[in-house]
C-alpha cells in the first residue's frame, strides 16, 4: 500500500522533522497539563506519569531485544525475558509507564496487504534456511523473523512484569490511536506511517528504540508541525492525501490511472514499479492535493482524481470518499465527534481494569464493552455454529485485556484464522509444513470450542422418542488463510470439523464451571485435545507440571508420524531439565560450532505445536496456568542446538545431560511417560553414518564431523560415526563451554583441478585419561623423497599420512601418487574446505619451497541472487564457532610445502 511508502520519505525528505530524544530524561521532566472540569467525563486521567502506548506488531524485534541471531535457532526466551525486565524497570524508575498494544484482529478487509507481508517473508525463510545450509553460521539481521510464538510468550512477560497488556478486534491501528485519545496518554511509539495521518499527541520510532548501557531509551520523534511545513501542505487536507497515497480500501490498482497523470520532472522516463511510489511522485500527489481549489466536497474532488479511469468511476468515488472517511475517524476531531456519538446507554456498561502499579485506566480497555459485544454479533459468519452470548462476552473480554490467544475470538466470531509463514523449507519437505502437521489438533480444537458435541447431544434428548429419516448435519466450516508453495495470491482452505468421538465437556461447564470435579474436566480435556491423556502424563514425579506442554507436543509429534528422530527427542528432554537453561549469561557465551538447518526447523515446528497447545488450553478453561505456559520454562532455541549436536554424535545421554544424574532420572522419566502405551516409529536421517557435505551442500541430519564443546576433555577423537578412530563413542566432556577441538574443520587438496589429498579435523590420535588434544595446523609433503612412506607406486605418502608410523585411516590420508620431486610445484594448488564456515581462497605468491594459501573466513556463494550477496555483507560477528584468533583476523593460513 501507498501509505507504507510515507514513512521511508518522512526519514529522507524530512530529517528536520526527525529529531533524536531519549524517552527516560522526557519522562523525568514530565509535567502533566490540567484537565478541564469539562472533559473530566468524557477524558480518562492520565495520572502524573509520562505513560505512552506501544504498537506491538510494528517493535515486536525490539521487544525480543534485538537482532541478535539466537532467533534462527527457536528463540532464547530467558534472555528475551531479562532484557523487558531491563527496559520495564527502566521505564518504572524514569516516571514512564507503558501499554502495549497486540494486534488481535483478522482484519480480512486486509487480507491482500497480509498476503504480501507473507509472500516477503517466505522469501525470507528461504534466504536464511540457503544460508545456514551453505555456511552453518547465522543469517544477517535483514533477515530477521520473528521466532514462532513471538507474540504470546512477550504477552507473558509483560503480564508476569506488570506492563499494561490490550489486544485489538476489528481494525488495529484505528484502536490503537482511539485508545491513545481515551485514555489521554502521552504518545505512540510506533513505526507506521499512518500515524502520522491519525497526528498522535506525540509519535516516537520503534525501528530507532534502543536501551543502553549508560540508562537511556533513545529514539526518534516525528514532529508533526514541521512535517506539514516541510512538505508545505495544511493538515486540514492530509487525509485525502494520505487516501490518495492508497491503502486497503483504495488499492494501488485503484490509483494506477490517477498517478500516470502526475507530472514528471523526467517525462521520457518510465516508471517500472507503479505499486511503489517514490519520493517524486509522493512528492507529485502532495502538490496536487495543495492545488486543490477546495475540499469540501469530497464527490467533486473524487471526480477530479478519477477522471481519467476508463470503467466503474462511481464505484472508484464511494472508495476515495470510505478512504478519506477511514483517516479522517484516526484524528482527534474525528475521534471525539464519535466518541460523543457513542455515549448513551451502552456507557453504563464501561468496565475498569488497573494499569502499571494499579493505576486505574480509566475507560478501561478503551472499549465500549456494549459496542464490541455488538461488533462481535455482527461479523458472525453463517458456516459457525451460534455460541451463547454469555461465552462471547467473555471472549471479548479475555481477547481486549490479552489474556486469550487470538484465535479463539477469530474462529468464534468469523469462523476464520490466519497462519502466516515460519522457518520451515517448502522445497525438500524433509519435514512438514505445520499447517498439516497440526490440523488434525486444529479440528479438534475448534469443535470443541464451537460446542459440536453438545448440540448433537442435545437433538439426540430431543428426538430419543422421535423416529427421523435423516440425522441432522452437525458439522461446521472454518476458513484457514495460508500461504501455500507456488501460490502468490490470498489462499485459503475450508476445514470441515466434526463432532468428537469422546464426550467432550461444553465451553460453559470449562469457562464458567466451579464444581469440584470442573478442574478435572479441565485438564482432562486438554489431554484429550492433545492425544496425551496417559496415566504417567498426570503424573508430576514423571511430568512436571511446568512441562507438561512440551511433553504434550513431543507426544504427539511422535503419533503423528515419522517426524522426531530417536536422539532429537532426547535433544529436547535433555535441554528442559538443563540448569544452564536459565543461566542467561552461560548461554550468551556459549559458541555453536555449527548450525543445522534440520534443527532450526524442528525449533520452529515444536513452537508452533506449543503455540496451538496455547490455544487447546485456553479453549479448555485455562486449566494450565499461563505461568506453567511460559516458553523459557522447557525451551531456549541455542540450547536445543547445543544439545542436538551432542546427541547426533552418538553421545550418551548421561554426557548430553553434562555428567549429571540426577537430569539422566529426570529425562528417563518424562521419556517413558511420553512413550507410554505408543509403537513409535522414529524418523531414520536421510544419509546415516559418516557424513561430511560440501558448503553448497545441504547438511541431511546425519552425524556431525566434529565433537561437542568441551570434548577436549573427553576420552577420545570423532572418527566414523561420530565415535573415536575405532568407531566407540566418544568421552564425556566436562567442560560446558570449551572450544570444539575442530576448529580447522578438515579439507582436501586439489592440484590442477584434481583431487589428489584429503584430511580430517586437526586432532590428536592419542587416546587415554587426557583424551584427545588438538593439533597444529597440518602441513602437507608433496613428493619429497625421504619423508613420508613410500606408497609402492613410484612416490611417497607425506608424514601426516602417518600415525605412531604406520599408516593411518583412509579420512587422514591423501589420495595420490608421487610424480616426482618438482612436478607438484609447477600446477596450480587450492583448498577446498569442509563444511562449516565457507572459504574463501587466496592464492599468496610463493615463499621457496612452500606455498601459503589464506584462507578467508567469509565466502559469497555465486549462485545467489543480487539480494543474498547484498545481505550476506552485513557484519554477524560474535557467535560462530571460529577461534578466537580468527575472529579477530578473519583470516586463517595453511601451509603446503612443494
Amino acid at each position: 500500500m501507498g501509505v507504507k511508502d510515507f514513512q521511508d520519505f518522512l526519514e529522507t525528505e524530512c530529517a528536520s522533522a526527525c529529531l533524536s530524544v531519549d524517552l527516560l530524561k522526557i519522562s523525568r521532566a514530565f509535567v502533566p497539563k490540567r484537565v478541564p472540569i469539562a472533559r473530566l467525563n468524557q477524558i480518562a486521567k492520565g495520572g502524573g506519569r509520562f505513560c505512552v502506548i506501544v504498537d506491538a506488531e510494528s517493535c515486536l524485534d525490539r521487544l525480543y531485544g534485538g537482532y541478535f541471531s539466537d532467533w534462527v535457532c527457536g528463540g532464547q526466551w530467558n534472555r528475551m525475558m531479562a532484557f523487558l525486565s531491563n527496559l520495564v524497570h527502566a521505564c518504572q524508575n524514569a516516571n514512564m509507564d507503558l501499554v502495549v498494544f497486540f494486534n488481535g484482529a483478522l482484519e480480512s478487509q486486509k487480507i491482500k496487504e497480509w498476503t504480501t507481508q507473507q509472500l516477503s517473508q517466505r522469501d525470507k525463510v528461504r534466504y536464511v534456511l540457503r544460508h545456514i545450509s551453505t555456511k552453518g553460521t547465522p543469517p544477517p539481521k535483514v533477515w530477521w523473523t520473528q521466532p514462532v510464538y513471538l507474540k504470546e510468550a512477550v504477552k507473558m512477560s509483560l503480564r508476569q512484569l506488570g506492563v499494561s497488556v490490550a489486544c485489538s478486534l476489528d481494525d488495529h491501528h484505528l484502536e490503537v490511536i482511539r485508545f491513545c485519545r481515551e485514555h489521554n496518554l502521552q504518545g505512540i511509539i510506533a513505526q507506521e506511517s499512518v500515524y502520522t495521518i491519525f497526528d498522535p499527541p506525540r509519535y516516537f520510532s520503534s525501528n530507532n528504540l534502543k536501551l543502553t548501557y549508560k540508562g537511556s531509551l533513545e529514539t526518534k520523534e516525528y514532529i508533526m508541525d514541521e512535517i506539514a511545513k516541510c512538505m508545505n501542505l495544511n493538515p486540514n487536507r492530509f487525509c485525502i492525501f494520505a487516501a490518495l497515497l492508497g491503502n486497503h480500501i483504495l488499492t494501488d490498482d485503484d490509483l494506477i490511472p490517477f498517478r500516470d497523470s502526475i507530472p514528471s520532472t523526467d517525462q521520457g522516463k518510465q516508471r517500472k514499479n507503479r505499486e511503489k511510489l517514490d519520493a517524486e511522485m509522493i512528492k507529485g500527489i502532495c502538490d496536487y492535493v495543495r492545488n486543490l481549489a477546495t475540499v469540501d466536497n469530497l464527490e467533486h474532488v473524487g471526480a477530479d482524481v478519477f477522471k481519467l479511469a476508463k470503467t466503474s468511476k462511481l464505484e472508484l468515488i464511494e472508495k476515495f470518499k470510505q478512504s478519506v472517511h477511514y483517516f479522517v475517524s484516526g484524528t482527534a476531531e474525528g475521534f471525539y465527534q464519535g466518541y460523543n456519538q457513542s455515549r448513551g446507554p451502552a456507557f453504563a456498561g464501561l468496565h475498569n481494569y488497573s494499569g502499571p502499579h494499579g493505576r486505574q485506566m480509566g475507560h478501561g480497555d478503551a472499549r465500549l464493552h456494549g459496542n464490541a459485544m455488538g461488533d462481535a454479533q455482527k461479523k458472525r459468519n453463517s458456516n459457525v455454529p451460534q455460541v451463547p452470548n454469555e461465552i462471547l462476552r467473555v471472549a471479548v473480554d479475555r481477547h481486549e485485556k490479552g489474556l486469550m490467544h487470538p484465535s479463539i475470538y477469530q474462529v468464534l466470531t468469523q469462523g476464520e484464522l490466519k497462519l502466516p509463514v515460519i522457518l520451515e523449507d517448502d522445497t525438500t519437505r524433509e519435514l512438514m509444513s505445520y499447517i498439516d502437521v497440526y490440523r488434525p489438533l486444529r479440528q479438534t480444537i475448534y469443535s470443541v470450542l464451537l460446542n459440536l458435541n453438545k448440540q448433537k447431544i442435545v437433538h439426540e434428548i430431543q428426538n430419543k422418542d422421535k423416529q427421523t429419516a435423516s440425522q441432522p448435519d452437525f458439522s461446521a466450516q472454518v476458513k484457514e488463510w495460508v500461504v501455500r508453495p507456488g501460490l502468490n495470491h490470498p489462499t485459503f482452505e475450508m476445514v470441515t470439523v466434526r463432532p468428537v468421538e469422546w464426550k467432550a465437556p461444553s465451553v460453559q461447564r470449562m469457562w464458567l464451571g466451579h464444581q469440584d470435579g470442573d478442574k478435572d474436566r479441565r485438564i482432562r480435556a486438554f489431554l484429550t485435545i492433545m492425544m496425551s491423556d496417559s496415566n504417567l502424563m498426570m503424573n508430576t514425579n514423571y511430568v512436571p507440571q511446568h512441562q507438561l506442554v512440551m511433553c504434550s507436543v513431543l507426544r504427539y509429534l511422535l503419533q503423528f508420524g515419522r517426524v522426531l528422530q530417536r536422539q532429537e527427542l532426547d535433544a529436547f528432554l535433555a535441554m528442559s531439565v538443563s540448569p544452564l537453561l536459565r543461566d542467561i549469561q552461560t548461554m550468551q557465551d556459549l559458541k555453536l560450532p555449527n548450525i543445522l538447518p534440520r534443527g532450526s526447523q524442528l525449533a520452529a515446528l515444536f513452537m508452533a505445536g506449543i503455540e496451538t497447545a496455547t490455544i487447546a488450553n485456553d479453549v479448555c478453561g485455562a486449566p494450565i496456568p499461563w505461568t506453567m505456559i511460559c516458553p523459557w520454562n522447557y525451551m531456549d532455541g541455542k540450547l536445543f542446538h547445543f544439545k542436538l549436536l551432542k546427541a547426533n554424535n552418538n553421545t550418551s545421554l548421561l554426557d548430553m545431560c553434562d555428567g549429571q544424574m540426577e537430569q539422566v532420572l529426570r529425562v528417563e522419566r518424562m521419556r517413558q511417560a511420553i512413550l507410554e502405551n505408543l509403537h513409535v516409529e522414529f524418523a531414520k536421517p536421510l544419509l546415516p553414518g559418516f557424513y561430511c557435505p560440501y558448503p553448497d551442500q545441504a547438511y541431511p541430519g546425519g552425524p556431525l564431523p566434529y565433537g561437542y564443546p568441551g570434548a577436549p576433555r573427553g576420552r577420545g577423537v570423532v572418527g566414523p560415526m561420530g565415535g573415536g578412530p575405532s568407531g566407540r563413542p566418544v568421552g564425556r566432556g566436562r567442560g560446558i563451554l570449551g572450544r570444539s577441538p575442530v576448529e580447522a574443520q578438515g579439507g582436501q587438496l586439489e592440484i590442477a583441478g584434481v583431487v589428489v589429498g584429503q584430511w580430517g579435523p586437526n586432532m590428536s590420535a592419542r587416546r587415554g585419561r587426557g583424551g584427545a588434544s588438538p593439533m597444529p595446523p597440518q602441513v602437507m609433503s608433496i613428493g619429497q623423497r625421504g619423508r613420508g612412506l613410500y606408497n609402492g607406486r613410484g612416490g611417497f605418502l607425506p608424514r601426516q599420512a602417518l600415525i605412531r608410523g604406520r599408516p593411518a585411516p583412509p579420512m587422514y590420508r591423501p589420495n595420490f601418487y608421487g610424480r616426482g620431486r618438482a612436478s607438484p610445484a609447477k600446477r596450480p594448488v587450492r583448498i577446498v574446505s569442509r563444511p562449516g564456515r565457507g572459504r574463501t581462497v587466496k592464492s599468496a605468491p610463493p615463499k621457496g619451497r612452500g606455498v601459503t594459501v589464506a584462507v578467508s573466513s567469509t565466502m559469497k556463494s555465486k549462485s545467489l541472487d543480487q539480494d543474498y550477496e547484498d545481505a550476506e555483507e552485513e557484519v554477524n560477528g560474535g557467535y560462530s564457532g571460529a577461534s578466537e584468533d580468527d575472529e579477530e583476523s578473519g583470516v586463517a593460513t595453511v601451509s603446503v610445502n612443494a
